[in-house]
């Protein structure tokens, strides 16, 4: 970024900037987020029966009848 001056030459104007292509955007984001969730539900559900099977916790199951 220039400081001395209003020397502006090295910057494009807003409008004459192409616009990336977003058709691959959405599909990225779902090949990353989708398995991310699958996994981490997995590893939570992994790590939530380690606990139990070794009675570091355990979820009460009281009635409220």
């Amino acid at each position: 970024m220039p400081f001395s001056g209003d020397n502006f030459k090295d910057f494009k104007e807003i409008n004459k900037i192409p616009k990336e292509n977003n058709k691959y955007k959405y599909i990225a984001v779902l090949i990353t987020v989708i398995p991310g969730i699958i996994l981490g539900g997995y590893m939570g559900k992994k790590l939530a029966q380690f606990l139990e099977v070794f009675d570091l916790y355990a979820p009460d199951v009281s009635e409220d009848d």
